[in-house]
Order: structure tokens, then sequence, then C-alpha cells
């Protein structure tokens, strides 16, 4: 267990608080990052509900709930809104992620909770937003359906079949981190006036947000992307290639230097008709296109991937062996940054995953504790709002407050 006092003081954050009535991914992401950052992270868990994080196959709770805070709190509850309206008011940062209108169904509108803490930071994060046409509003949404509706899963796969989703949960990773940059941006507005301010995070929008031109070149010129599977479809040179021991390569030949070197490499001329001197990239389909082309299969194929990889970068091309996570445990480079690390579970277990990303110098993030259990922290958090014992064990009886382990099968 542990108390606000207990949160050691490190990193850029330290002495923000930050609460968050999220699960599964994209708000606890944005929530992991300021907690990873010296922030004060309390995590409020629904007593009625385990967040599907939790699953006991899996280790995402240890990897992306490290840091934090738990309290297990039935927030709709009359109990509960009381409790939850005293742990913002001194908070800097509340994010929640339901479907849109939750909290104001429940009467905990961004008014009330100003009326409590006015310089308090709200981010919703919903599939479909806050407002629009009523039915999408009240839409449940995960990942899968929200790259759907965003156009951004009809980028993804092989043009003759079906489009599929990008993996691992691509829309929950970027709606957190877009909710992290907003409620930073908010933050350091609202420190400087006092005034809050709310932020309507909808997926679908996130997720759109982030696809490059697609959108315009579609919506003005008509031109309609291409499913690129393992090759681009407008650049040659550019994709997945098989090598010499079966394993896969990932090769990029953009850019006029890359093209003068890699072309002078695979024993082809820069400058020729084929080749015309500073072109950014060789059209696929094309004579010279198909020349590169059959350059890289038979150079691939002639060598392992790590020769490929060793040989292409050291001629400046652009290369990398499609790693898997036990290549990458003993990658000397990931050895180096420290990209993996080593920290305690709560029960005092060592397990290994991925270091706090990015590194800062002069103020660095550090994980100072392992994921807690559901309403771990119950106690303590509630006696720093100044909640007495006696009335800390009624909302037990009531069932307002929790505490549970789960069992785990690793």
């Amino acid at each position: 267990m542990a108390k606000k006092k207990d949160v050691p003081n490190f990193g850029p954050l330290s002495g923000v608080k930050v609460v968050h009535s999220s699960m599964s991914i994209a708000g606890p992401f944005a929530a992991q990052f300021m907690a990873e950052f010296g922030a004060d992270v309390i995590w409020i868990e629904s007593p009625l509900s385990v967040d599907i994080a939790r699953a006991p196959t899996g280790m995402q709770t240890e990897q992306d709930r490290r840091n934090q805070r738990s309290i297990a709190l039935n927030i709709p509850s009359p109990e509960g809104k009381e409790t939850f309206l005293q742990l913002i008011a001194d908070a800097d940062i509340f994010i929640e992620a339901s479907k849109g209108g939750q909290f104001s169904k429940w009467g905990l509108t961004d008014e009330v909770l100003w009326e409590h803490n006015p310089a308090l930071v709200i981010a919703h994060i919903s599939g479909y937003g806050q407002d629009g046409i009523e039915e999408y509003v009240h839409r449940p949404s995960y990942d899968g359906t929200a790259q759907a509706y965003s156009c951004f899963m009809q980028l993804n796969g092989f043009p003759d079949r079906q489009p599929i989703p990008a993996f691992p949960f691509v829309g929950d990773f970027l709606t957190g981190l877009l909710t992290l940059s907003s409620v930073l941006a908010a933050l350091h507005k609202a420190k400087e006036t006092g005034q809050g301010e709310s932020i309507d995070m909808a997926q679908f929008e996130a997720i759109m947000r982030c696809q490059l031109n697609y959108p315009m070149d579609d919506i003005n010129l008509g031109k309609k992307p291409v499913r690129e599977g393992t090759h681009s479809s407008f650049r040659a040179g550019v994709g997945v290639y098989k090598c010499k021991d079966g394993k896969d390569v990932y090769i990029f030949f953009v850019g006029a230097g890359v093209l003068l070197r890699g072309l002078s490499f695979l024993g082809l001329e820069y400058g020729s008709r084929e080749f015309p001197e500073d072109i950014p990239v060789v059209l696929p389909n094309t004579p010279g296109g198909d020349l590169l082309e059959e350059k890289l299969v038979t150079y691939c194929a002639s060598k392992s991937a790590l020769e490929v990889d060793d040989e292409l970068n050291k001629a400046g091309i652009p290369c990398s062996v499609i790693m898997d996570y036990q290549m990458a445990l003993k990658d000397p480079h990931y050895q180096a940054r420290k990209v993996f690390m080593d920290w305690n579970t709560i029960d005092g277990r060592t397990i290994k995953g991925v270091n706090v990303i990015p590194k800062l110098k002069n103020n660095p993030g550090r994980v100072w504790r392992g994921a807690p259990t559901i309403g771990m922290d119950n106690d303590d958090i509630l006696s720093d709002i100044g909640y007495t014992k006696e009335k800390i064990n009624e909302l037990y009886v009531k069932k307002v407050i929790i505490k549970k382990e789960l069992e785990r099968t690793w």
C-alpha cells in the first residue's frame, strides 16, 4: 500500500496529481506516461467490472499500470460520487474513458467537477465523442471498431484481400498519446490562468488525425488508397524481402542519396535512363522499378538476413531484420540503450519489461512500484483526503469500495 507521501520525488511531473477512471489501453496509457515521469497517479477501478487488462494469462497490467495507486470505487453510487469529488478536489488532471456522456449521466458534469476544482484538466475518452449524432455518441467502441470507422483499417492488409486491423491496438495507443499531449498542454494553461479545461477525445478522430495525406488525397484528388501488403504500391525497393536463411528483412530504397548509394551497391547505374538523377523514388512497374526489384530479390536470396542487414546499412541503405522479442533481448544496441529493465512486482517477484521511454537527461523517469492489485491502496488514498478508519470501513461494508486479488497463470 502507498500513501501520497510514499510517492518518490522524481521526474518532470513530480507534484502533479492525476486521477483516471479508465480501463484497457487508451486512458491508462496516457496516465502511465505521467506515472513514469513522477506524477502521483490514482487509478479508479470499478468494483463491478474487472479491467480487461487484468487478464490472468498476460502481463499487460504489470507493464502499463506500474507506479500507479489503485482504489476500487463505485463512482455512480451516492457515497462513491462524494468520495470521487473529494479525490479530484486537489487533482491537476482527471481522465475518464467510457461511452460518450456517461459522467454527465451520473450527474458528474464538467461544471460539477469545476465547482470542486476550478483548475482541473478533464479528458473524456470515448469511441465517438461527447456530442454529435446521439446514436453514435452512446455506441460502445474498442480498438478494432474504431479502426474500422476511422477509415484506418481500409489502409491495412493486402489489396486482393479483406482489410485487417493494425496490431497491437494502434488506435488505442494513438488515442492515449493524443490524450497525453492534450492534457499536458491544457495543464500548462491551467497553471497560468487557474481555469481548467475539458478535452473531448473521440477515439475515431484521434486515429483519423494520424493518417498522413491519405484523407486529403482521396477527398480532394479522388486518389483512392491502396493496401500495401508487404510491399509499397508506389515505391520500388520498399518492403519485406526473404533471405537465404528463411528470415525476412525490411528495406527502404527512398531518397536521392539512398538511390545514389544503393543502385551502385547493386551494380546499377544512377543517372541512367532507368534511374534518372535527382529522383527521390523509383516507381514500381517501370523498367527501372522492375530491375531494382529483381536485383534486391536476387541479392537477399543469396545472403542471410543478418548479412543483408549489415551490408546494406554499411552501404547507407535503410534496412532491418524483422526482429522478434527474443532477438531484441539479445541485441547489443537494445542492451546498450537499456530498452528492457527489471523491476519487482507488488508481491516481490522480479520481472522484465520495457523501460521508461523516452529517456530524459535532467529529470529522468523511473519505476518505483509494480502494478497494484484491485483496490490495494483504498485505505491510504482515502486517509490522504481525510477519511477516518470508521468511514473507510463503512464504505467497505456498503461495497462502495472493495479489495480483490486475481489469480494469475504466470
